[in-house]
C-alpha cells in the first residue's frame, strides 16, 4: 500500500494528515540516524496504522519539527501550539490503552520513545527524563514476567514480541537514558540489554552485526556509569565499597578490551562488503568509542597540558566528524540537523574544541561543532560552540597575540592560562527567556595543588534554555575521584581499583 493512501486511511483531520506527512517525509530521516532506521522507517508506520496514541505522537512529533522549518514566529507558534494539542491527546490515548490492555507492552513502550522525542524538540529535559524512565520500568517489569530471555543479545528469541522489544525498544531507550539523563541532575534508572553478571554484560564471541558491536558497546558503558555512581553513593555515606569495586571494574575492563578486539575483528571481516550507510554506521560507533576513551582519560590528567598527548585521538575524531557530516545524503539542509539522537558528536568534540589547544585541530573542532545537528538529546551545540570558542579566546590571549590571531600550530597556551572547568547558568532576561548565561571559568595559575581561581563572564548562548539542560563540562570526573570528597591517597587508591592497568601509576604524581 502507497505510504500516502496509508496515512490518509487512519488520519481522522487534515491537520493530522499534514503533520504526519512531514514526520514521515522529513522527521523520521532525522531521528533515524545511522543505526536506527528500521524503527523509524517502518516500525512506527506499521504501528501508526491501528493505534492512535502512535498515530497521535508522530503527528505531534511532525508538527514541532516542522515548527522549526517556519520563517515567522507567529505561524512557528501556531504549529507549535498543535503539536502541542496533538502531544495531549497522544498521551491520553496512551493512558487509555494501558488501563485496558495488559498485552499492550510494545504500544505503551513504543508510546514512551516517542514522548521523549517530542520533549526533546520541546527542550523539556524533566519531562523526557519522566518518559524514558517510565518506558525503562515497563520493560523491566515485562522482563520480569517473560521467563525465556536471552543470554546474548539479539539472538534466538521465543517470539516477536520479545524480539521487537528488545532489538528496537529496549536500545533506543537505553541510548536515551544513558545520552540524556547521564549529564543531569535526574535518577538514574538504568538496563543492560544483555544477560549480566557481577563482572559485567555477557558479549559475544564475535560480532555478526554492527547493531551487536553497539549493543554491547552501550551495555558497557551502561555498566561502567552505574559503578561510577555506586561509588560516588559509597563516597558521600562515608562507606567506599573497595572489595565489590575491584571486582566489578576488573569484569568491565575485560569486557572493553573484549569488546575492542571483536569490533576490530568485525571491520577487518565485513568493511568490505559494507554499503555506505553502513561504513557510516560503523563511523558512529567508532567515534562514540573515541569520546568514551577520552572520558576514561579524564580520570589520569595531572595538569591540563597532559591533554596534549592525545593529538593522534582528536585527528581521528575530527576526520571520522568530517565523513559523517559531509554526507549530502544524510544531511540534506539544515533542518534535517535540527535533532540527532545517535550522533554522539558533542561529547567527543567536547575534548577537540576545548581540551586540545594546538590551533589548528582545536579550530577544526569548533568548525565541526557548528556544522553539526543542533541538538543532541538534550544538549545544544550551538551554545557549546559559543563557550569553547570564549575559552580559546581566554587562554590564547595568554600567548599575547591579537584576538583572532591565529597561532602557529607549536605555539600553545601555557598551563596557568588554561581553563580547567567551567559552570553555566541560566539568566532570567529582560524579555523573560533564558538566552544570557552566567559562565564561571576556573583556573589554578599557581599550579595543580594551588587554589582555583574564578572569573565569571555573562554571555548570550543560542536556543535560549528554559527548561532545558545548560551547556556543562562533559569530562567532569566524578565525585568518587575528587580529594576534596575524601583524601588524595584515598582517591588514587579508587582511581587505581577501578582503572587499573589503564591508568599508569605516573597519571597519579599530582593530586586532581
Amino acid at each position: 500500500m502507497p505510504q500516502e493512501l496509508a496515512l490518509s486511511s487512519v488520519a481522522v483531520s487534515a491537520t493530522e494528515t499534514r503533520a504526519l506527512e512531514f514526520f514521515f517525509r522529513t522527521t523520521s530521516s532525522c531521528l533515524a540516524g545511522f543505526l536506527d532506521v528500521a524503527f523509524w522507517k517502518r516500525s512506527v508506520l506499521q504501528l501508526s496504522l491501528s493505534e492512535p496514541s502512535i498515530r497521535l505522537a508522530l503527528a505531534a512529533l511532525g508538527s514541532m519539527h516542522e515548527a522549526e522549518a517556519i520563517a515567522t514566529p507567529e505561524e512557528a507558534q501556531i504549529a507549535k501550539q498543535t503539536a502541542v494539542q496533538m502531544y495531549g491527546r497522544a498521551l491520553r490515548s496512551t493512558l487509555d490503552k494501558a488501563s485496558t490492555d495488559n498485552l499492550a507492552t510494545s504500544v505503551i513502550v513504543m508510546a514512551s520513545i516517542l514522548f521523549t522525542c517530542f520533549e526533546f524538540l520541546h527542550r523539556d529535559s524533566a519531562a523526557a527524563a519522566k518518559h524514558i524512565g517510565s518506558g525503562i520500568n515497563i520493560i523491566r517489569a515485562w522482563r520480569d514476567s517473560d521467563r525465556s530471555r536471552n543470554q546474548l543479545w539479539g539472538r534466538n528469541y521465543q517470539s516477536y514480541e520479545a524480539y521487537f522489544i528488545e532489538t528496537e525498544l529496549a536500545p533506543i531507550l537505553t541510548l536515551f537514558n544513558l545520552n540524556a539523563l547521564e549529564f543531569g541532575s535526574f535518577p538514574r534508572n538504568r538496563i543492560i540489554l544483555s544477560a549480566i553478571d557481577s563482572r559485567g554484560p555477557y558479549l559475544a564471541g564475535q560480532f555478526e552485526t554492527l547493531q551487536e558491536a553497539r549493543v554491547a558497546f552501550v551495555d558497557l558503558v551502561t555498566a561502567s556509569t552505574e559503578l561510577f555512581q555506586h561509588l560516588d553513593a559509597g563516597v558521600d555515606s562515608g562507606n567506599v565499597p573497595l572489595i565489590d569495586t575491584m571486582a566489578a571494574s576488573e569484569g568491565l575492563r575485560e569486557g572493553f578490551s573484549h569488546w575492542k578486539t571483536n569490533f576490530d575483528d568485525l571491520v577487518a571481516r565485513r568493511e568490505s562488503t559494507w554499503s555506505k550507510e553502513e561504513r557510516n554506521a560503523a563511523a558512529v560507533i567508532q567515534i562514540s568509542r573515541f569520546g568514551a576513551e577520552l572520558g576514561l582519560a579524564a580520570y589520569g590528567i595531572s595538569s591540563e597540558c597532559d591533554w596534549d598527548n592525545h593529538v593522534e585521538d582528536y585527528e581521528d575524531i575530527c576526520q571520522i566528524a568530517e565523513i559523517l557530516l559531509s554526507d549530502s545524503t544524510h544531511y540534506p539542509d539544515e533542518l534535517s540537523k535540527s535533532l540527532s539522537l545517535d550522533l554522539p558528536l558533542i561529547y567527543p568534540l567536547h575534548a577537540v574544541a576545548w581540551k586540545c589547544r594546538h590551533p589548528r585541530l582545536r579550530r577544526k573542532g569548533l568548525e565541526l561543532l557548528l556544522r553539526a545537528p543542533k541538538r543532541e538529546w538534550l544538549l545544544d551545540s550551538r551554545q557549546y560552540h559559543t563557550i569553547f570558542s570564549h575559552i580559546m579566546a581566554l587562554e590564547e590571549a595568554a600567548i599575547g597575540r591579537p584576538e583572532g590571531d591565529i597561532l602557529e600550530e607549536g605555539l600553545v597556551p601555557p598551563e596557568h592560562a588554561r581553563i580547567h572547568d567551567f559552570d553555566c547558568v541560566p539568566q532570567l532576561g529582560a524579555s523573560r527567556d533564558f538566552s544570557r548565561h552566567a559562565v564561571t571559568f576556573r583556573t589554578r595559575p599557581g599550579g595543580p595543588n594551588a587554589p582555583w581561581q574564578c572569573v565569571t563572564h555573562y554571555i548570550h548562548l543560542s536556543s535560549p534554555v528554559s527548561s532545558g539542560m545548560p551547556p556543562l563540562n562533559l569530562f567532569s570526573c566524578r565525585r568518587w575521584a575528587w580529594p576534596e570528597m575524601t583524601d588524595p591517597q584515598t582517591a588514587r587508591m579508587l582511581k587505581s581499583a577501578v582503572f587499573g592497568e589503564l591508568l599508569k601509576q605516573e597519571d597519579f604524581q599530582h593530586d586532581l
